[in-house]
């Protein structure tokens, strides 16, 4: 090795270790951030109005998670994918669980076309889920983590999956058995006339 290219590599190593020694005072120095108001916020999506699908078979909807007795017709579905992340604040010591809310469908099966009372019926039904999912995001808000003192982003997490699915059981009890044995009657008895009639 040439003495030339010595002395270069060590100017070169000389800047590296110089550059490290900063970057060391400089994390040393670093200020740490003050505690958040709410050590852990809670925050969500708002719920928009889902795109509609009226092309789909009750088959369809079933393997969608539509629930549905035996021989009974799933009529309508409102899918959505729930995620849930937690993540450092920014500007101070602290946590942010948020929901959001991601590609919601709503669906009418295709065997009660739009312009018939039946569709409008179960359509808002399923309208009624959405408005489900919009008060759930507003619960989801105001939740308080019971532990804010020790609160762990592994900890928030399961906290936060545990209450959601308790809000979730709203979705579950609005379907009731009585809401679906309301679908017979309504319209004058047109919904099991056009599954009747798409079955021939």
């Amino acid at each position: 090795m040439s003495s030339r290219l010595a002395r270069r590599m060590r100017r070169l190593l000389l800047l590296l270790l110089l550059a490290a020694s900063a970057a060391a005072r400089a994390a040393g120095d670093a200020v740490p951030l003050p505690p958040c108001s709410q050590a852990v916020r809670f925050i969500a999506d708002w719920f928009a109005d889902p795109p509609q699908e009226f092309d789909k078979t009750s088959d369809f909807l079933v393997k969608q998670g539509a629930p549905a007795a035996d021989g009974a017709t799933a009529l309508g579905l409102v899918t959505v994918e729930n995620e849930i992340s937690v993540l450092p604040e920014k500007t101070c010591r602290g946590l942010t669980v948020s929901l959001r809310f991601v590609h919601p469908v709503l669906r009418v099966i295709r065997d009660l076309p739009p312009g018939t009372c039946a569709h409008a019926h179960v359509l808002r039904h399923e309208y009624t889920h959405v408005h489900i999912y919009r008060e759930m995001a507003r619960r989801f808000r105001e939740l308080a983590y019971p532990f804010p003192d020790s609160a762990t982003p592994q900890d928030v997490l399961h906290y936060a999956k545990q209450q959601l699915a308790m809000l979730q059981e709203a979705q579950r009890l609005f379907d009731s058995p009585e809401e679906y044995a309301a679908n017979l009657s309504a319209c004058k008895g047109e919904i099991p006339k056009l599954l009747a009639a798409a079955r021939k």
